[in-house]
């Protein structure tokens, strides 16, 4: 695929070639919006999982994409299915609710790219109110690599990118739309719980109802108190209730005895 100009002024140091990677399931809302964005990418892949919306034909609508099915399982594998798919070294790996804004994209595009990644400030949105404080925020995200130096990793579905070399933090945004209402999140918050329930029990964890208050009552009191989330409103005050909930639902599944049948099917959560 021919290298890109991508409109740089006379003397600028040309980046290297960049492949877009998004994941995406009923995404019609968003997904857009997020590959306009990035016209000025090489290639753009996206992983869809089986959307039943306008998803798809919005994405065919973009004649840089490349779309691939692929049948969801956790996060993890999704996101690095993607990586596997890019023909570039370097990727830009986002979420369809996720946008960059001018300012980043022309500093993504002066860039030295001498070390593994470049993690951006992200500001996280309910509706179309940013989310200042609590457990959203600070909030540094991987987004730009070298995809020989990194992988996604962690848990499902709080998967991070995993690298042992340099990373830098850039100083423009990242804006991360994560719920459009209040219900959504409850809602994804509680999918995501129990998601979690079933990798606490593959990697031996354990629980009791107490240790379920405990968790509950130290997650709201992180969010609400020690990083202020009081300052952002009914909202600070509802992710921190909502979030103290979804820890006391997580650890007091995992305080249950192991069903005898199979776990149920993840993607039924996505």
């Amino acid at each position: 695929m021919p290298h890109l100009q991508r409109n740089l002024p006379v003397n600028t140091v040309v980046p290297p070639a960049i492949s877009a990677a998004i994941i995406c399931l009923n995404e019609e809302n968003f997904i857009g919006k997020c590959l306009q964005q990035l016209d000025w990418c090489d290639e753009i892949v996206v992983i869809d999982s089986g959307s039943t919306d306008r998803t798809i034909e919005i994405v065919r609508s973009f004649p840089k994409t490349r779309l691939i099915h692929r049948d969801f399982d956790t996060f993890k594998q999704q996101k690095n299915s993607a990586l596997d798919e890019c023909r570039n070294d370097w990727v830009l790996s986002l979420d369809a609710d996720e946008f960059l804004t001018e300012s980043l994209r022309q500093e993504i595009l002066s860039l030295k790219f001498n070390v593994a990644g470049y993690k951006f400030p992200r500001k996280n949105f309910i509706g179309d109110r940013q989310i200042r404080y609590g457990n959203w925020n600070p909030d540094f995200v991987l987004r730009l690599f070298s995809r020989s130096q990194c992988r996604w990793g962690g848990t499902n579905p709080h998967e991070s990118v995993i690298t042992e070399g340099v990373t830098k933090n850039l100083k423009s945004e990242l804006l991360h739309y994560s719920y459009a209402s209040r219900a959504e999140y409850v809602s994804r918050n509680r999918k995501y719980a129990l998601m979690m329930v079933e990798f606490l029990r593959e990697s031996g964890a354990s629980s009791t109802r107490f240790k379920a208050w405990r968790h509950a009552l130290g997650n709201f009191l992180k969010a609400y108190v020690l990083r202020r989330g009081f300052l952002d409103g009914s909202d600070g005050l509802f992710l921190a209730w909502h979030g103290a909930q979804a820890s006391y639902l997580k650890y007091s599944e995992l305080a249950k005895p192991r069903p005898q049948a199979a776990c149920s099917d993840l993607t039924r959560l996505r």
